[in-house]
């Protein structure tokens, strides 16, 4: 099998060790996970967004093959106190349709900065289904990231960047952290994982 190695970019979802407990955090399930001739490598911070992404690729290691960006989760959660103001669903696209051209002229820029890079780039959708406690969060947050992440679909597939779906993947209440719902556990990171590590091995 080919040698790869692998970067993990982006937010607290790669970079999820502080919240799962004394468990495995993503980036050392994937060293345990990927074929014996692949190695691993982090550049993902804890609460980083779109604008940072730039940042943490600036120095890659030269051997790296392939990028993973996980990224957008905090951006959207930035609009949050928007959720106070809607009543009912058909307020949500009024309410977004700025923040949703932000998102998109933000993610596009991301875009274009990590394919630059000579490596191959992947991206992934933001999950979708936080147990939050709210159920006002509940009801209206799914339907708002779904359109976030159309967003991250069309503007990937512009540029023919594959798109890890991890709203299909992490779908349990189980996937999230105890510490923090808007974070993968150990059982979301090692589904998270499991996706990578497939997706990279069919394209290989």
């Amino acid at each position: 099998m080919v040698s790869k190695h692998l970067v993990l970019a982006g937010d607290s979802i790669f970079d999820n060790d502080g919240y799962v407990l004394g468990d495995l955090g993503v980036i050392e399930q994937l060293r345990r996970s990927v074929p014996k001739e692949w190695s691993c490598s982090k550049v993902a911070v804890d609460g980083d967004c779109m604008r940072d992404v730039a940042r943490q690729i600036a120095d890659l290691p030269s051997n790296t093959t392939d990028l993973i960006v996980s990224v957008g989760g905090n951006d959207v959660l930035s609009h949050a106190s928007l959720l106070s103001e809607i009543g009912k669903p058909k307020d949500l696209d009024e309410l977004i349709e700025v923040p949703l051209r932000d998102f998109e002229a933000g993610y596009k820029n991301m875009l274009a900065k990590i394919s630059g890079k000579p490596v191959s780039a992947h991206v992934c959708t933001v999950y979708t289904a936080i147990p939050f406690e709210d159920p006002v969060w509940c009801e209206f947050v799914p339907l708002a990231l779904n359109r976030f992440n159309q967003v991250i679909e069309e503007e990937a597939s512009c540029l023919g960047i594959p798109v890890l779906r991890l709203d299909k993947i992490c779908v349990e209440p189980g996937d999230f952290s105890a510490v923090s719902p808007i974070e993968p556990s150990s059982q979301g990171g090692q589904k998270i994982v499991d996706h990578i590590v497939s997706h990279l091995t069919a394209r290989s």
